[in-house]
């Protein structure tokens, strides 16, 4: 019953096919099968919703016609041959591994027959190249897996991938082709076993790794090479074709370049200096933006001044309406008016204290300011409305330092009563205190994790802290003078200190000791930064000076002017003082300071 079933449902199927005027439709139906696996339904379905895409090389189902390796395989090589298009002989170089992997993906499905007619029509073709003649007179001999298993050579096509270099034009001419007709064991190869990367240009004649037995890659072939698996690297003992560079050969080489940047002198940085124009000596900090698009001072008169460091002016937010507010027409005319005032500028000025603005620090994201003050307070600065939003009161002496976490979530400040406070943008009030030092706390730094919050003072020492039990946990002493800079190094393994003993040290956090004293200023150094890679650290002092240290090691003897020999760059310009140092990414050191103003005649 169930025969008489199948045999009416493909006679039905066979008159449709003929109604649509597709022909031989008996003989196709009598190979098919009425239903299909899952996993055969989605490949199909993969390659014809795909075919049009360069999913195409990927999306290839299982092959099971032994004869489709033969007929495919024929049909590409007879493509390739017959034209003389420059693209056709680009992608002749997958010729060669294609016939490979087809053979021993046949060997590994047990199809003798079919292997020997595929090896007897096609070996001529790879005979003339004498690395390729070596593999595939050993494919002769192969007839099982146990024989790919045993010859390292071909063991090693199957362990790697098979890396091709394409133009972009070329790639593309392969692709229609594959989409043109059946190819689907010519995908499946090249899904498994090759790596087809596509390049912008055509390759030139230049070849990155060394190739044994002296061979050259000509100017207009295509270069190839193995790809390891996984990342996994070529087995020991294997034998690799010439002309393809082995993994672990190419593994030490990356491995001795990078190396030697690590260990090799460094690059010196780029420096982009800011200098401020007659300040009549009122200016008290200067600080870049993370982003790099404003530029916050803070002045002896009590005002916070921005900078706009791109083309576009500084342009308030507009205001959340008020739905419960009814407007009038003046009301309109006024809001018109505010518009037309409102075009920007490139300057804002933020008031709101009532004393000189020593330290400005913004917030990861610059989107805020906080400021701190001699009138005892610390005021945030929305900088989309460049208005003063929250007062933060505690401290009972000027407030020298301010510093913001990492993430934005605490920031810490240092003040003339000796203790260093820290808060949370949500309370008006500190968290917590850190209390210790025996004169006034200069300057304080959160660790690039947030866990510990450093203070250098006037009494000499720098300090270590817990952030959340306020314990402090280490003490460092050496200065001969205030301490007035402080800065991480972003792998959070050092502490650099400096001030108005001219001398930069640099502590290990784990050891507690002192691992490197840099010597070279001539007077108070006024800032540190270092550089996102913790190889180099910068210092600016106020003998108009910024000096680049390498903290990895010294690479020449001491400069003539005496300092240390990890200094690797010394920078001076007309200027009367150098205020902060910044290390930004790509290598860029933003620099601000005082100009050196003319004498008048």
């Amino acid at each position: 019953m169930k025969r008489v079933r199948a045999e009416q449902i493909q006679y039905a199927v066979a008159q449709y096919l003929k109604r649509r005027q597709y022909v031989d439709t008996d003989s196709s139906l009598k190979g098919t099968k009425l239903f299909q696996s899952t996993e055969e339904l989605a490949a199909g379905l993969t390659v014809q919703t795909e075919s049009g895409c360069a999913n195409v090389v990927s999306a290839a189902p299982c092959q099971s016609d032994p004869q489709q390796y033969e007929v495919q395989f024929s049909r590409l090589h007879s493509f390739l041959s017959e034209t003389e298009i420059s693209h056709a002989q680009e992608v002749s170089s997958l010729l060669y591994p294609l016939f490979v992997y087809l053979q021993l993906d046949m060997v590994h499905c047990g199809l003798k027959g079919a292997v020997d007619s595929f090896h007897a029509r096609f070996h001529d073709a790879f005979l003339h190249d004498g690395e390729q003649r070596s593999v595939v007179e050993q494919l002769r001999h192969v007839v099982t897996a146990q024989d790919v298993a045993a010859n390292p050579k071909l063991r090693s096509f199957l362990e790697h991938k098979y890396v091709v270099h394409l133009t972009e034009p070329a790639y593309s001419y392969l692709l229609r082709y594959l989409q043109s007709e059946d190819n689907s064991a010519l995908c499946r190869v090249l899904s498994t076993h090759l790596q087809v990367e596509v390049t912008a240009s055509r390759p030139t004649e230049y070849q990155l790794y060394g190739t044994t037995g002296g061979s050259m890659t000509a100017p207009n072939s295509v270069s190839s090479s193995w790809a390891g698996v996984g990342g996994a690297e070529g087995g020991e003992g294997v034998e690799v074709p010439a002309g393809i560079p082995q993994n672990e050969v190419a593994l030490l080489a990356l491995q001795d370049c990078i190396k030697k940047v690590h260990e090799g002198p460094p690059s010196l940085t780029t420096i982009c200096f800011y200098a401020f124009h007659h300040t009549e000596q009122m200016l008290n900090t200067a600080e870049v933006s993370p982003d790099s698009r404003l530029l916050a001072a803070g002045f002896d008169s009590s005002a916070v001044k921005l900078w706009s460091l791109r083309a576009r002016k500084l342009k308030a937010k507009p205001h959340q309406a008020d739905v419960s507010y009814i407007h009038l027409a003046c009301d309109l005319q006024e809001e018109e008016v505010e518009e037309e005032d409102g075009c920007g500028s490139e300057i804002k000025m933020l008031r709101g204290h009532s004393g000189p603005v020593y330290r400005t620090a913004f917030l990861t994201d610059s989107s805020g300011l906080l400021s701190c003050s001699e009138d005892t307070t610390i005021r945030y600065w929305d900088l989309g409305s460049f208005t003063n939003t929250v007062l933060y009161q505690g401290h009972t002496y000027p407030v020298w330092d301010v510093d913001v976490s990492p993430c934005s979530l605490y920031f810490a400040s240092s003040s003339h009563d000796r203790t260093a406070r820290l808060w949370t943008f949500s309370r008006t009030y500190p968290l917590r205190l850190y209390v210790g030092h025996l004169s006034d706390v200069d300057c304080v730094k959160f660790h690039p994790n947030s866990n510990y919050l450093a203070t250098g003072s006037t009494d000499k020492t720098v300090r270590l802290w817990s952030t959340q039990q306020g314990q402090s946990v280490r003490l460092f002493t050496g200065h001969r003078g205030t301490v007035l800079s402080l800065a991480f190094s972003p792998n959070g393994k050092y502490l650099a200190s400096a001030g108005e003993d001219q001398r930069v040290k640099l502590w290990d956090l784990a050891a507690g000791t002192l691992f490197k004293d840099l010597r070279g200023h001539t007077d108070s150094v006024t800032s540190l930064s270092f550089s996102p890679d913790s190889s180099l650290v910068v210092s600016s002092s106020i003998d108009n000076s910024v000096r680049v240290w390498d903290i990895r090691s010294s690479h020449g003897g001491t400069p003539p002017d005496g300092s240390s020999s990890e200094l690797v760059g010394m920078y001076a310009g007309n200027t009367s003082n150098v205020l902060n140092v910044q290390f930004m990414a790509c290598n860029l050191l933003l620099v601000t300071g005082t100009a050196l103003e003319k004498a008048e005649p």
